[in-house]
């Protein structure tokens, strides 16, 4: 058997469309008014925003509960969840795979309501019945494992998870100082996250977790007053006032 075959898939990171835009504009001094009237209110201003969007990264759904009972045979990977019919790649998932409510998760649940009985629109047969490698068993009347032998291969990263967009804003004003050669002070805001969009981490791929399929996380921002990917509760918008002295 081809085991490397059934492994190959999208790289952890391979969005299928990223865009980073960055722009920026202002006039500088004496150019509003040509140099008459109050140039020095009009005049030095610059605003840049900055663009970061793409695609959802791929992700892959795992039998933590099967890969932990093999650990006393020494063996300490982990185990793609067996599909229980011919697997797709499924709908794009986001917000409404959030918590608490969850409404559309990114995978259909494993159980109904009730927290024990096989769902049957479940993609994957239930954690805990993979019998050998992409080997395992449907659900039956009389237990979880107790049903036909499935052999369908995952592969590696099919689904994935939400796209991310967030936009920062900067706007400056430079002023000469009278009096002092050369002197500029630079004054202004800087808007992280401008529109405050909630960017959603991935769902969780394990089928033994009662979260399976929903978000429980947000996503860290590029960018931010605390710095790069540190998200200060989680990538909220921010507003910064900046200054600068140059001489």
């Amino acid at each position: 058997m081809d085991l490397l075959h059934h492994v190959r898939g999208r790289g952890a990171f391979a969005a299928r469309l990223t865009v980073t835009q960055h722009s920026h504009g202002g006039r500088g001094r004496g150019n509003a008014l040509r140099g008459h009237g109050w140039h020095r209110a009009v005049d030095g201003w610059q605003v840049s925003a900055t663009i970061f969007a793409r695609t959802g990264f791929p992700y892959t759904v795992f039998d933590f509960l099967e890969s932990e009972s093999l650990g006393g045979n020494n063996y300490f990977g982990l185990l793609y969840a067996v599909p229980a019919r011919p697997p797709s790649s499924g709908p794009a998932c986001g917000k409404g795979a959030a918590v608490p409510l969850a409404p559309h998760p990114c995978q259909p649940p494993q159980l109904l309501a009730d927290g024990t009985t096989p769902n049957p629109s479940a993609r994957f047969i239930q954690a805990g019945c993979i019998t050998d490698f992409n080997i395992g068993t449907l659900p039956a009347a009389t237990g979880p494992c107790d049903g036909a032998v499935v052999s369908l291969a995952q592969g590696r990263n099919r689904f994935r998870g939400p796209g991310y967009f967030n936009t920062d804003l900067t706007i400056m004003k430079s002023t000469e100082l009278p009096g002092w050669d050369k002197a500029t002070l630079r004054i202004g805001l800087q808007f992280f996250d401008l529109l405050n969009h909630p960017n959603f981490g991935f769902p969780d791929p394990g089928l033994s977790s009662p979260f399976f399929g929903q978000i429980t996380s947000l996503e860290q921002p590029p960018t931010g007053i605390l710095g790069s990917n540190i998200g200060g509760d989680v990538a909220p918008r921010m507003i910064q006032l900046k200054a600068e002295l140059n001489f």
